[in-house]
């Protein structure tokens, strides 16, 4: 079953790391109403990704600081399917980041960037989980990760640098959503 182990994982590396695991549990439930929009095998790899998409925040995995890099590499030495690891690497436009830590040859020679709309699938659930582990609106949550770190932080700047692109993922999904509704009609 998509997502139990993936779950567990999570519970056991998240569970002392702040809100992290509830944020994880809110994104999972968010990406079983996108997964239906994905192409295999990244709708097989969504659900697990995004339980694990914040894993790289665990001190026993950090290893870089860059949450990202740091959780797709310590799946991928685990096993992982290497979708699950792409979608953990590349997760809410990750590359900016990268690139402002000086990490974006390792990101993009480890780990090739998802299809454009599985990577807004991702976006998309993560941006529409708040940090507690309750929905919101992507404006809502770009602006709580904006107060949450100082201007000066490679986090706020990756984050303000992308926020045309993550308003792109977010409306590409939903414009997905909604056309799938109509098609239940």
């Amino acid at each position: 079953m998509a997502g139990v182990e993936a779950y567990a994982v999570a519970t056991e590396l998240l569970a002392g790391v702040g809100t992290r695991l509830a944020h994880s549990r809110a994104v999972a439930h968010q990406a079983t109403f996108v997964s239906p929009v994905l192409d295999s095998p990244w709708r097989a790899a969504i659900l697990d990704a995004a339980w694990l998409h914040d894993v790289g925040y665990c001190p026993s995995v950090a290893s870089t600081g860059f949450h990202p890099l740091d959780g797709a590499r310590w799946l991928r030495n685990h096993g992982w399917p290497p979708e699950v690891c792409c979608f953990v690497a590349w997760h809410t436009r990750a590359g900016r980041e990268a690139t402002l830590r000086h990490l974006a040859g390792e990101l993009t020679e480890e780990f090739p960037p998802p299809p454009e709309a599985a990577q807004a699938a991702l976006t998309w659930a993560d941006l529409t989980s708040s940090p507690t582990g309750h929905a919101c609106s992507a404006t809502d949550r770009v602006a709580e990760i904006l107060s949450r770190y100082p201007p000066e932080s490679v986090v706020h700047r990756a984050t303000s640098a992308n926020v045309d692109d993550l308003v792109l993922d977010v409306l590409l999904i939903e414009t997905k959503l909604d056309a799938t509704r109509v098609a239940v009609r």
